[in-house]
């Protein structure tokens, strides 16, 4: 009988490992989290089940499917919603004005009349477009350009036209520049005190209550392993 119940135990603990982690971020935070998420589950034998939009498109499906274990986002932006019951800092995110098929001498250089196209996300749903709109206001830019502006759903989406040559240069973040560095013709750095950069966060839905591993998940981001991966990404 004793054998039989330490065979159930050990199955049970093994089916709670092997459920599958639900963990919704930003599209901008792609290509790390992914290498995360891969890492984690060599570590612990648990699938993360990704989701990536805009933080509206990840506030919604927080709030409406219930299985939202994690989410992965701006933390001032993510406060105001009273989703969530705690948070964990991963870094602070920085705005970028990239370019497409040449580089330009740097931000004053979007009013020339040979710029043409300036995509950025769309400022009402993705923290880097409201980054590159307080830039842009700050600068004083906006008036001379405002009708060149392209306004695109995420970041991963202005990343694409840029490495596709279809627009002249677009506001990112730097994690996606680094990641699309060979696909650019560069990059500069907006300065901080132009916009307010955003603190990115893991945060967990209060409604949600948090799995063991949703605990494991957020220990092993504090891990050398884990930090090199984002430090690497420009967080």
């Amino acid at each position: 009988m004793r054998v039989i119940t330490l065979i159930l135990t050990l199955f049970l603990s093994l089916s709670v490992s092997a459920e599958p982690l639900l963990i919704a971020a930003s599209a901008g935070y792609k290509k790390p989290l992914m290498e995360i998420y891969d890492a984690f589950g060599q570590s612990y034998g648990t699938k993360v089940e990704a989701i990536f939009g805009n933080l509206q498109q990840v506030l919604a499906q927080t709030r409406d499917s219930g299985r939202v274990d994690l989410v992965v986002g701006e933390q001032a932006f993510l406060a105001r919603t009273g989703l969530f019951g705690r948070d964990i800092a991963l870094g602070t995110g920085r705005l970028v004005l990239a370019y497409g098929a040449r580089r330009l001498s740097g931000y004053q250089a979007l009013t020339d009349t040979k710029v043409e196209r300036i995509a950025l996300p769309d400022p009402k749903k993705a923290i880097y477009g409201q980054a590159a709109t307080q830039f842009l206001e700050r600068s004083g830019l906006m008036p001379a350009i405002k009708g060149k502006l392209m306004t695109l759903a995420t970041v991963p989406q202005v990343s694409a036209y840029l490495a596709a040559g279809t627009v002249d240069a677009g506001f990112i973040n730097i994690t996606d520049a680094l990641g699309l560095k060979d696909k650019l013709a560069g990059y500069d750095e907006i300065p901080v005190d132009l916009y307010d950069p955003p603190v990115i966060v893991l945060a967990f839905p209060k409604d949600r209550p948090e799995s063991e591993a949703a605990k494991a998940f957020a220990a092993f981001l504090g891990t050398a392993e884990s930090r090199a991966i984002l430090t690497r990404y420009g967080l």
